[in-house]
């Protein structure tokens, strides 16, 4: 049913014959986009977060040339930047994540502080 008013939505607005839904595991079907040599310009990381290393990985793979990658959850509930709340098991991942992006010679990105924190990506020309 989710999949059905997605595409509805999209439909709606306009975007009905520019969306393409796939589904099935996410670094399985990243690898097989690779393989076919597919490009995009737009990501969003929203996944397990022991792999968003690995998802945008694939997304830098599959990016062209000013393509955008929004990751969320990148503060971990604040979890990242305050020591004194209770640590939960992928906070250390998501801190490794944010270094990673922001440290990267690819990307120009941009932390956002809103909800559980959000990554705006550039991929470089």
């Amino acid at each position: 049913m989710k999949k059905i008013l997605k595409i509805q939505f999209n439909t709606k607005a306009g975007f009905g014959d520019q969306v393409t839904y796939l589904t099935g595991p996410a670094l399985q079907t990243s690898e097989k986009l690779v393989c076919e040599n597919q490009r995009f310009d737009f990501f969003f990381i929203d996944a397990d977060k022991e792999n968003y290393e690995n998802y945008l990985n694939y997304c830098l793979k599959l990016a062209q040339p000013g393509a955008k990658i929004v990751a969320d959850n990148v503060l971990a509930g604040g979890r990242v930047v305050d020591q004194n709340t209770k640590q939960k098991r992928y906070t250390d991942v998501m801190k490794k994540f944010n270094e990673t992006v922001a440290n990267h010679p690819q990307l120009e990105s941009l932390l956002i502080p809103i909800g559980d924190g959000l990554t705006v990506s550039l991929v470089k020309k």
